[in-house]
């Protein structure tokens, strides 16, 4: 309330900027890295929660490419089928319609719920809509996030005979 849109959007732009330029000083990752691909559903324009969700698994040493925000889920069912990633967050800062966003959803999950993990987050996921939900994992933070994909890519590792990288 303190702050007007133009500056909290101008200060999102500057978070945002610093956040692409610590993505170009992380070393790429292996081509044996799990991959890992997400965004922000349809009607959520807030980018940052995406964006940051991509540097941490980045640097936790996954193949991670944030698709952007304001995606519909059938864009991110199609990205799924085509790039067969082992992860997929949704970050979930703005929800415009629960009762569409939730059929949307689980139409995803049904799809892809079996071979792929599913990770949400973000504020605008209250306890009511969570439990309506199915997903890998919740994270509340960004080092939740972090700790359930280094558990994850343990587990990929071993399963494939890959040593930790």
């Amino acid at each position: 309330g303190d702050a007007a849109v133009y500056q909290e959007r101008r200060g999102c732009e500057i978070t945002l900027h610093v956040l692409r330029e610590l993505r170009g000083m992380l070393p790429k990752p292996d081509d044996s890295a799990p991959l890992a691909i997400g965004g922000a559903a349809a009607g959520d324009q807030y980018s940052l929660g995406t964006t940051m969700a991509e540097l941490v698994l980045r640097d936790a040493k996954w193949n991670a490419t944030s698709l952007g925000d304001n995606l519909p889920f059938e864009t991110i069912s199609a990205a799924i089928r085509e790039h067969r990633p082992q992860l997929v967050w949704l970050s979930c800062s703005f929800i415009e319609d629960e009762s569409t966003f939730l059929d949307a959803y689980q139409e995803l999950y049904d799809e892809h719920g079996m071979s792929v993990a599913f990770v949400v987050g973000g504020y605008a996921l209250t306890d009511s809509i969570r439990q309506r939900m199915q997903y890998s994992a919740f994270c509340d933070s960004m080092q939740h996030l972090e700790g359930f994909a280094q558990t994850l890519r343990t587990a990929i590792d071993s399963k494939s005979g890959q040593p930790p990288a």
